[in-house]
């Protein structure tokens, strides 16, 4: 039995799910006073740029530019 590899979709999905979980525990320690609010977006702002990078390695065209 061989597995495939999963297509770009699916991949990208993935990095998707991970990058919202990312977001949503950076402001929840935001919102509960454990986190700084510039720190805070300084980590938003990188977890953006890697899902641009990472989406940019698999062919997915940005949209922005």
């Amino acid at each position: 039995m061989t597995l495939k590899a999963p297509s770009t979709t699916a991949q990208f999905r993935l990095l998707l799910q991970r990058y919202a979980h990312r977001v949503s525990i950076t402001c929840a320690l935001e919102t509960g006073g454990k986190l700084a609010p510039e720190s805070a977006f300084a980590q938003l702002e990188t977890l953006w740029q890697t899902l641009q990078q990472e989406a940019t390695a698999l062919g997915i065209p940005d949209e922005d530019g």
